[in-house]
């Protein structure tokens, strides 16, 4: 099974996920149906965990690699924030921005966070993303009880979290270190995290994922066993039960049946269908609020 496949069966499963959101919120479909759907979509992220730590070993540029997850964080926290607005009732009180009761706090670690990327990772205009990404990540935008910007925090700013972790714990382990340089990484990381990790789809228990799979990546059994007992605690501890675990579970079928190989590549394909079915799913959802 390569990479394509994989990621083609992740993203399956992720919009039969958010599909069965959608149908229930509009109550076209029963909650047992519902529940199935969701239990399907647990499947999804075990899988993007896997994913990012095989892309780590696999990429001939890191830097490249997370520089699209943060650009893609931004660009889906929009579509994001609308899709969640099933779950709001909220009055309608024309525009209002916030920046969060810690903005200064905030606004101090963005700040960092572009500094420490433009002279890191990549002195060039994609310390933009990072910036943009935190900005986005701490402000919350309503307008007329439409949430366009929330709390809630897309996917990829825990998948873009857990590769910079991965690679600021490999660069520890090289025998060349600069010093200045992994401190700046770090204190950039671990501010970000600060920001984001509350608010964040799977949050601090998604980046221990993709960390200790990596740290296991030398043997697929004890990947294997990383991911089933992250599936125990968050699918039966700290979930919704067994039929949410099941569908979890089902991430080891692609982890043992990994050939190795990458497939067709479609990189920008996969990236974009996350935002892109969000966009939909979201507007659906605000003109249903006005109608």
């Amino acid at each position: 099974m390569s990479v394509f496949v994989i990621k083609l069966l992740a993203i399956v499963s992720m919009l039969i996920d958010h599909l069965g959101c959608y149908l229930r919120y509009r109550l076209l479909i029963s909650a047992d149906v519902y529940s199935v759907m969701r239990s399907i979509g647990r499947f999804a992220f075990p899988v993007y965990a896997f994913l990012i730590v095989n892309g780590y070993q696999k990429t001939h540029d890191v830097k490249r690699y997370l520089t699209r997850l943060i650009a893609f964080a931004a660009i889906s926290q929009v579509p994001y924030a609308l899709f969640h607005n099933m779950y709001y009732t909220l009055p309608d009180e024309g525009l209002m921005i916030e920046l969060g009761t810690r903005w200064f706090v905030c606004l101090i670690f963005v700040i960092v966070a572009g500094v420490a990327w433009s002279t890191t990772v990549r002195a060039d205009w994609s310390a933009v993303w990072p910036v943009l990404a935190l900005t986005m990540a701490v402000l919350r935008v309503e307008y007329r009880g439409v949430v366009i910007l929330g709390k809630e925090l897309d996917v990829f700013y825990t998948l873009a979290l857990g590769l910079a972790a991965i690679a600021l714990l490999d660069a520890v382990n090289r025998e060349e270190r600069d010093y200045v340089k992994l401190l700046m990484q770090a204190i950039a990381l671990f501010g970000a995290g600060f920001l984001i990790m509350d608010n964040a789809d799977y949050g601090l228990l998604g980046v221990a994922l993709i960390v200790a799979i990596w740290i296991a990546r030398d043997s697929v059994f004890s990947q294997a066993g990383i991911l089933a007992l992250w599936c125990v605690v968050k699918f039966l501890i700290y979930g919704n039960g067994m039929s949410r675990f099941i569908g979890g579970i089902c991430c080891l079928i692609p982890v043992f049946l990994y050939n190795g190989k990458l497939g067709k590549p479609l990189k920008l394909g996969f990236y974009a269908i996350y935002p892109v079915h969000l966009a939909i799913l979201g507007a659906l959802v605000v003109y249903h609020k006005f109608v």
